[in-house]
């Protein structure tokens, strides 16, 4: 299924977004990654050998409150959970917290259109491959490395949060944050998967949040 969740040809995406055309898949899909060739490529390896290479509790505590892997809730349910207080505190009708979750979770369903999208357009190995002395801090996923699936996930849930409780904003983007260079510390995402992952979702999460200020609910 994953390899197919994305595109099964340029124009054709296998799986339809909630808020973007097959058409904007392709315009707000990232760049190309580091060529392994380059000396780029050569540093993003490194900094990974180097997070692989000088673990410690800090970041332990960061990939491990990240990790959420297979037989988890997985990031979009991470993501829904940090939502949950902030619909509870703010004493959201049923109607007003039904449009809130609907409107992180389809962002997320978007962010993971977009994200595989990219990651079997490009087809990047992972850290892992290009040096075999890396060791990973935690499960390595059996699909490309580029880009970050929980930085597009928690980029777009962050735009749309930061949307819904603006007085909350610093806080989502740290938690984004976060999330992203949890892949870092276990050494399983490059920078440049993380940055582009990153970028893409805030772009992603910007289509959901101009449904949300058209939709009549404000």
């Amino acid at each position: 299924m994953l390899p197919f969740f994305g595109t099964k040809t340029s124009t054709n995406l296998g799986v339809k977004g909630w808020m973007m055309l097959n058409a904007d898949f392709i315009k707000e899909r990232p760049g190309p990654p580091p060529i392994a060739t380059q000396s780029e490529m050569k540093s993003q390896v490194d900094e990974v050998k180097y997070y692989s290479q000088n673990y410690d509790r800090e970041r332990e505590a960061i990939v491990l409150k990240w990790a959420d892997g297979a037989g988890t809730y997985t990031p979009p349910g991470h993501w829904n959970q940090i939502a949950e207080s902030y619909v509870r505190d703010a004493n959201f009708s049923e109607v007003r917290a039904a449009r809130a979750f609907a409107l992180l979770n389809m962002t997320m369903h978007d962010a993971a259109v977009g994200c595989w999208e990219a990651k079997y357009y490009y087809f990047n190995p992972r850290p892992t491959q290009m040096d075999p002395a890396i060791k990973t801090w935690t499960g390595l996923p059996n699909f490309p490395s580029y880009t970050s699936g929980h930085s597009t996930f928690s980029s777009a849930a962050a735009t749309v949060l930061s949307y819904l409780f603006p007085e909350a904003g610093t806080y989502f983007t740290d938690q984004a944050q976060e999330a992203s260079m949890s892949r870092l510390y276990g050494a399983i995402h490059y920078r440049a998967d993380i940055e582009a992952g990153s970028d893409h979702g805030k772009r992603i999460g910007g289509y959901t949040v101009k449904f949300a200020q058209g939709d009549g609910a404000n």
